[in-house]
């Protein structure tokens, strides 16, 4: 009887243990690797941001995220580097790491260009790629400059030239609005300064019940302020409890909140630290401790 009641027991553990096995399975694949943009188009969740990185660091920044897994990759004509992360990519369609469809390039435009359509034409030039996967005006000029570039964006959309278009560093629901109510194409992406010290959680909401997505740059906090989010003691905290860095921990968190990170790097193992993050999920309360770190306040000011 008392083996029997053991090996009762012993089952009803085996089964526990295969109930949290699939749990566990199961909460890891709640955030997906793409998102669905009001375009039609999937962009992929997690990519890397290519700021400051210049010449044969920028490519083979670019080739290495790619060899780890990234498919989002984010310049802009402003960077300067546009022909090595179109190299980068070719390379890494070459040597079959991936396909050209399978990449999603974004780039922005200045709002004082004085020719958007044809700085458009040299960005697809400089990429060496038939279309751009997303566009955004990068940041507010004046009204008439923002609405020429962006006018052209969405000729270009017609074109085939570019396949979904958004805005960069506009913080409120005001300033996002004249995009919605004033153009044939709405912003299917909005790319903000977003970290743990400021959240904007206010416009995150808002621009999903738009079918916005927004996308944090300086996931991190950006160069000068990292030490403030990587050492911060509750991320540490939070993160000897998964066996997971900080920095895997607030990539994690970025995703779990609905947004879409870039983080930047150029060094292989950062870039390969910042893109394990499938295999594990922040709990409920981990995700409300990490809300309360927000000071909303932005480090830059443009």
């Amino acid at each position: 009887m008392k083996r029997l009641l053991c090996i009762g027991l012993h089952l009803m553990i085996l089964i526990s243990c295969v109930k949290a096995k699939e749990n566990a399975i199961m909460k890891q694949t709640t955030v997906t690797d793409t998102v669905l943009l009001s375009s039609g188009y999937k962009m992929p969740r997690l990519g890397l941001g290519t700021w400051t990185l210049t010449g044969k660091i920028c490519e083979e920044a670019v080739y290495h995220a790619l060899q780890v897994g990234y498919r989002l990759i984010d310049t802009a004509k402003y960077y300067g580097n546009e022909t090595e992360v179109g190299n980068a990519c070719r390379r890494a369609i070459q040597d079959g790491i991936c396909k050209r469809e399978d990449i999603f390039i974004t780039t922005k435009l200045v709002p004082w260009s004085s020719n958007p359509d044809a700085d458009i034409d040299d960005s697809l030039q400089k990429l060496g790629v038939s279309y751009i996967d997303l566009c955004l005006l990068h940041q507010h000029g004046t009204d008439a400059s923002d609405t020429a570039v962006y006018e052209a964006m969405i000729r270009a959309t017609k074109q085939g030239k570019i396949r979904s278009i958004g805005i960069s560093n506009f913080y409120t629901e005001k300033t996002v609005s004249r995009f919605i109510q004033n153009f044939d194409i709405p912003p299917a992406v909005i790319q903000n300064e977003n970290h743990l010290k400021y959240q904007n959680t206010v416009l995150r909401d808002w621009a999903t019940n738009q079918g916005i997505y927004i996308e944090s740059y300086y996931p991190f906090g950006g160069r000068g302020h990292t030490s403030e989010h990587l050492q911060n003691k509750t991320v540490l905290e939070i993160a000897r409890k998964y066996n997971k860095t900080a920095a895997q921990v607030i990539v994690r968190w970025h995703l779990q909140s609905g947004y879409i990170a870039i983080p930047g790097s150029s060094n292989p193992a950062h870039i390969s630290e910042n893109f394990t993050i499938w295999d594990f999920e922040l709990s409920d309360d981990d995700m409300k401790t990490l809300l309360q770190l927000d000071t909303g306040k932005r480090y830059e000011n443009w």
